[in-house]
């Protein structure tokens, strides 16, 4: 039977500026390549940015034998595939290559040069809420990088499709959780793809459509990490931060692991330049990489300290930060660790 374990993590000044990875992890430099893919089955052409590992001195993957696994991000309404270039730096430099895709119709075109930008992301958002397009093209992309594998001697054979992870904000994660099972708001047909293995997925819409969530969620068939905050209410979409975790409680069977965010909000993930906030986005930005880093190191390269550190109470020393730590695993049963009491966050303003 699965057990919940809560963890309440208090915040200290110390640890949120010493913020090294997962000791043993690999470190490598970091490149990038952009394409423009065609659809021609949907008329659409996708920017692609590649952000991958490489040795020091060169513009190729490092020179090791493995395969390295594959990770595809899709960004937030009105973002591009250069959102969250903190996360594909970060996965690339502990060797996993990240794919960023940007997704025509709800990127930075839809409010640039406008003067009503908000009506703008509004009208992409109706437009975009199913996810169905995203996911879509997410699929694309992999049957893409199948291709690009077997066409690129240097990069692409150094892919390892066979672990593969998606990822994404907002629409992106709902598209991210659409390819690993989740019933599409729309009730349309299935977008699960089963060459996806485990999902990081932030600040995730829930719909409020005639499913229950329990039949909406419990398809989901991969690990799932998610990751919200306190004050993650929607900007755009009508989802409240309380509801940001009911993707988290509605699935079923699978690893699952919820990181909740103390005075977080739903602009963190992106960061704000311009604005008193920046400093604090940074550090949550972080605090994101540090959780997600050894989530895929676990899932998608079974790196034992990194399955140690997750499946284990070294969570809370991973982030650092005033987080609650939420888990539904059925390793913890196997190993008879307690329950643990909630505890609830204060909220600060």
């Amino acid at each position: 039977m699965n057990r919940l374990l809560v963890f309440f993590i208090v915040l200290s000044a110390t640890f949120i500026t010493d913020l090294t990875s997962v000791q043993g992890a690999e470190r490598f430099a970091v490149r990038s390549m952009s394409f423009y893919w065609r659809d021609i089955s949907r008329n659409r052409t996708l920017p692609v940015k590649i952000v991958y590992p490489a040795a020091n001195t060169e513009q190729v993957p490092p020179l090791t034998s493995d395969k390295l696994p594959v990770v595809v991000f899709s960004h937030g309404i009105g973002g591009s595939n250069q959102c969250c270039s903190y996360l594909g730096t970060a996965w690339a430099a502990r060797g996993i290559i990240t794919v960023h895709i940007q997704h025509p119709g709800s990127d930075e075109n839809i409010w640039k040069g406008k003067v009503r930008i908000l009506n703008e992301f509004k009208k992409s958002f109706a437009r975009n809420g199913s996810g169905r397009t995203r996911a879509e093209d997410i699929r694309f992309v992999l049957d893409r990088l199948k291709q690009f594998s077997e066409e690129d001697e240097t990069l692409g054979a150094r892919m390892d499709l066979n672990r593969i992870g998606a990822g994404g904000i907002d629409l992106g994660a709902l598209a991210a959780m659409l390819v690993a099972g989740q019933v599409p708001p729309d009730s349309g047909k299935s977008l699960y793809d089963e060459r996806v293995k485990a999902v990081v997925v932030m600040s995730p819409p829930v719909r409020h459509t005639g499913q229950t969530f329990q039949d909406a969620f419990a398809k989901v068939k991969v690990p799932a990490l998610f990751i919200t905050g306190t004050e993650d209410d929607g900007i755009v979409g009508p989802t409240t931060a309380a509801e940001r975790r009911i993707p988290f409680d509605a699935m079923r069977g699978n690893d699952r692991y919820l990181v909740t965010f103390q005075g977080a909000g739903h602009r963190i993930y992106g960061g704000r330049i311009f604005s008193l906030q920046a400093r604090n986005d940074e550090k949550f930005q972080m605090l994101i990489i540090r959780a997600s880093s050894t989530f895929l190191e676990a899932e998608l390269k079974n790196n034992a300290e990194a399955e140690q550190v997750l499946n284990g109470f070294g969570l809370r020393s991973v982030l650092g930060g005033t987080a609650l730590v939420e888990q539904h695993t059925d390793r913890y049963a196997a190993q008879n660790i307690p329950h643990l009491p909630f505890l609830p966050i204060d909220r600060k303003e």
